[in-house]
């Protein structure tokens, strides 16, 4: 399963109002001591579930290696780090508290908004005003309730049906509403050659028994990764598709599809603390390292010409060998 820990999912219950300080109200945006040519301004990332073990991961990776801007996202915001911190932080609802995906558009929409404008040149920050990219590392893994037997009392299939739903609602809260919060966020400040990345996960690629909601979820999450990928300019689609996508670009405010990639990255299993301890007996060697995900989307901002076309799932393993490191396989355009 590809999942990072569940704080990943998103907001403390009552916060209604982002706000880019996060958990720290007072915080003030720094700019970077990096020093950038005259007229270049800092690349911007936002990563959703920044407090995961991935999305603070990748999150660290593109602002110690490549001195990206980057704002969080997620439940709560991690702790101060001596050597690195986010630019800026949204929080975001728990899914307990059933927000709505409209409300988590709003959410996400302004609080990175805020975030953007007072990091931007307006301001004396040294961003741009726009994201370069977006990663959607947020995520969770729950598996079905058992079914009920033949001879279930009506109290019993009554709990049942409750817990069947309540855990297909709980995966698309966790698994597929912040992709497409992300998606939103994306039509309003996505800067062009932005790229579009979500974590979705190879079990979901095929049926999954035992885990139909987590599966049904994270097709989902493909599937709008792919449909994304269709609309852009840089996606691989059939005549009638190309036609259909066109007219959304045509538009003015569709401008970003022009030049967007939207990929899917798909791990079987992520090698986190948390995955570890709940399944002690698996081979840790067969699990993908965080570090090598951030690696591969880095190597994407740095070098465009090696991003795969738009609307590609992308499959991750271990590479074989000493060598170390993962493979990256295509496996739907």
């Amino acid at each position: 399963m590809a999942c990072t820990r569940s704080a990943s999912a998103l907001l403390v219950e009552g916060t209604s109002v982002p706000n880019c300080a996060g958990s720290r109200q007072h915080r003030s945006f720094h700019a970077s001591s990096v020093s950038f040519e005259k007229g270049e301004k800092k690349k911007t990332a936002l990563v959703v579930g920044s407090s995961g073990v991935l999305g603070s991961t990748v999150a660290r990776y593109l602002s110690t290696k490549l001195k990206m801007s980057v704002i969080g996202a997620d439940l709560l915001e991690l702790p101060n780090i001596s050597d690195w911190d986010l630019d800026g932080f949204v929080p975001l609802p728990h899914y307990s508290t059933r927000p709505s995906i409209g409300d988590l558009n709003k959410l996400l929409t302004s609080g990175t908004g805020y975030c953007l404008q007072e990091n931007g040149p307006e301001n004396g920050g040294d961003g741009s005003g726009k994201l370069d990219l977006i990663v959607v590392a947020s995520g969770g893994w729950e598996g079905d309730p058992p079914s009920q037997s033949a001879t279930a009392s009506p109290k019993e299939i009554e709990r049942g049906a409750k817990e069947c739903g309540a855990t297909v609602e709980k995966m698309l809260a966790m698994n597929l509403h912040p992709v497409v919060a992300s998606g939103y966020v994306a039509s309003r400040f996505m800067a062009e050659n932005g790229l579009f990345v979500v974590i979705g996960a190879t079990p979901a690629l095929s049926p999954s028994p035992g885990m139909m909601g987590y599966g049904m979820a994270k097709v989902a999450a493909h599937h709008y990764v792919q449909s994304m990928g269709a609309a852009s300019g840089m996606g691989i689609s059939r005549p009638k598709q190309r036609k259909e996508a066109r007219k959304l670009r045509i538009k003015k405010s569709d401008e970003y599809l022009d030049t967007l990639t939207a990929i899917g990255i798909l791990p079987t299993t992520i090698d986190t603390p948390n995955n570890r301890d709940t399944m002690k007996d698996a081979n840790f060697d067969d699990w993908t390292k965080p570090i090598d995900i951030a690696t591969e989307i880095g190597t994407w901002m740095e070098q465009p010409y090696l991003r795969p076309h738009s609307g590609s799932l992308i499959k991750v393993f271990p590479s074989k060998g000493d060598t170390g490191g993962a493979t990256f396989q295509l496996v739907r355009g």
